[in-house]
């Protein structure tokens, strides 16, 4: 059971640090990230009378908007949330909805925003899946963003969105990351991490009786080098990570199959593990399976980089919980940025 005074923190934390931010709600596609936002929209509209909703809906209906409310208990005023919504052919139109006939209809949606803001100034503007405009041409994408941000700043507002976790491209998703100020990434295994200002949030969650709660993450820090064991089958692919990395406060260690990887890390205890998934007779799933099994080493992070980059091969790392995925071929910026990541998660601070 989580402690309510811990929740009760944390929420506030959240409500203080978001307000009148860009927040992009960052997780992986099995992480149930709508209730976290649909919470937060809630605990909003309930600490301020005066606060309006502009939802723009590209993903889920707002019929089902309401619903997903009702379902989670979280209590609404409906007529303080303004709809942008898809009309589906035969629908018939509400006359409180401002419709759009496709989520690439960036023009007549960009309208819709602006015109709700200048009647509703200092509204939040809700994105439900910032993953829907990433499949578009990016160019129009980037003007469409960038549009809408500054409609949204000049009149005071907020922008609250979700983006599902490498379910687009390398570029696309930095580009879309780009537009907002804060970033709050979720994990598969119930993880909130966030830097509000000067401040790191690091936090559990959970749904209990109904209820979503939350509990801070107690973190061991460490300061200085990092020791990273490397694990990869191929050895050009050992040494070109060590090189790349090579100006960076980071010791390797490195296995050549997962039988060595096991060793070293019992023998070693690394601080982090770049790890591969096709290697022979050990894959890198049954390295972690065995990684997870001993108290010595189940809480060590582990970043998979693998050419396999279906998002079956990445729900299945983080179902046996791995850290972060990159994917084969791989740019020595995105290595170092994500090891970075997640082990500032782990508390890591890296002297200057």
């Amino acid at each position: 059971m989580m402690n309510a005074g811990e929740t009760y923190d944390i929420v506030h934390d959240l409500r203080a640090g978001l307000r009148s931010k860009t927040v992009l709600f960052l997780a992986p596609v099995d992480v149930p990230v709508g209730r976290i936002v649909y919470f937060y929209v809630s605990d909003l509209l309930q600490s301020d009378p005066q606060q309006k909703v502009v939802w723009l809906c590209l993903k889920t209906p707002s019929n089902k908007v309401l619903r997903m409310f009702q379902e989670y208990k979280y209590e609404i005023d409906p007529a303080r949330i303004m709809f942008i919504d898809l009309l589906p052919a035969g629908t018939e139109p509400h006359d409180d909805i401002l419709y759009f006939s496709s989520p690439s209809d960036h023009t007549k949606i960009a309208s819709h925003v602006s015109q709700l803001f200048d009647k509703f100034p200092g509204s939040l503007l809700v994105i439900d899946s910032m993953t829907v405009l990433g499949t578009d041409n990016m160019q129009v994408v980037e003007s469409f963003i960038n549009f809408i941000s500054t409609k949204v700043s000049e009149k005071n507002g907020s922008i609250t969105a979700i983006l599902g976790k490498d379910t687009l491209k390398v570029e696309s998703e930095a580009l879309i990351k780009s537009f907002f100020e804060i970033i709050v990434e979720l994990t598969n295994i119930g993880e909130i991490h966030t830097e509000i200002g000067m401040k790191t949030l690091d936090a559990r969650f959970q749904v209990e009786d109904g209820k979503l709660s939350f509990e801070y993450i107690q973190k061991k820090l460490k300061r200085g080098r990092l020791k990273i064991l490397i694990v990869d089958d191929e050895p050009d692919i050992s040494d070109l990570l060590r090189l790349s990395l090579s100006n960076q406060p980071y010791d390797f260690v490195v296995a050549y199959n997962g039988q060595q990887a096991i060793e070293a890390t019992l023998r070693e205890r690394p601080d982090l593990i770049l790890l591969d998934i096709m290697m022979p007779d050990m894959d890198g799933y049954e390295v972690v399976e065995h990684l997870k099994q001993s108290a010595t080493s189940a809480n060590i992070p582990v970043i998979m980089i693998s050419a396999k980059t279906a998002i079956e091969d990445k729900v299945r790392g983080m179902e046996l919980g791995i850290d972060d995925y990159i994917a084969k071929p791989f740019d020595k910026r995105e290595v170092n940025a994500r090891i970075r990541m997640v082990m500032r998660r782990f508390g890591w601070i890296e002297e200057e």
